[in-house]
């Protein structure tokens, strides 16, 4: 008996499903964390950094010292929003990793957009293809070295390592994005280095 085809997922299929899992993520973070959270000293950061670059614009301040206390409130809201970054990356792994392997290629949000992933030669979707397929494009591996430098690092480290950390995860999704659609089967970067790629789940 021959094997049913399997259709590529549509780009929009991929990136509403992705929207959705990141807001469940984002949601689930911020209520644990809520009790352990300083709301009024998170108020106070983002009204200084938004004076800042009001300041700025204004040309009442250099840039020299727009980046010197940009640097610093930058670093301190960082070291504020800890308990919700190490939130994050923990349920990433749960959600994007472990979660995905139990429903077999599925996340909540690829289920209500109908599509999977897949092994790309059509065999069990292994362990491995899932943990680094997370870590490229779910941006866990760029969220636990970000972490890393915000924890051991001093400010101008942490600040500039994040920005360089932050603009290779947009060089990769782009050129993912790019090859997804541009590919006959809509295979992005991480589908190619993983060997899996995303379908429309017709069960």
């Amino acid at each position: 008996m021959p094997k049913a085809k399997t259709e590529k997922a549509l780009l929009i299929q991929r990136v509403v499903a992705y929207l959705i899992d990141v807001m469940i993520i984002a949601m689930v973070s911020t209520l644990i964390a809520t009790p352990f959270y300083d709301n009024d000293s998170m108020e106070k950061l983002n009204k200084t950094n938004n004076e800042l670059v009001e300041k700025y614009m204004k040309k009442e301040i250099n840039s020299k010292t727009y980046i010197s206390e940009s640097i610093d409130l930058s670093y301190e809201i960082s070291r504020k929003n800890g308990i919700i970054s190490l939130l994050t990356i923990f349920l990433g792994v749960i959600y994007f990793v472990c979660f995905q392997l139990y429903t077999k290629g599925q996340t909540l949000g690829k289920k209500i957009m109908k599509i999977r992933i897949i092994d790309n030669d059509k065999k069990e979707l292994g362990v491995n293809q899932i943990i680094f397929r997370s870590l490229i494009i779910d941006s866990i591996l760029v969220d636990i070295l970000v972490m890393i430098l915000v924890i051991f690092g001093n400010k101008s480290v942490s600040f500039y390592g994040t920005m360089t950390l932050n603009f290779i995860q947009y060089i990769i999704i782009f050129v993912a994005t790019i090859m997804v659609i541009v590919t006959k089967d809509g295979r992005g970067l991480h589908d190619v280095i993983c060997n899996t790629r995303v379908i429309k789940d017709k069960k």
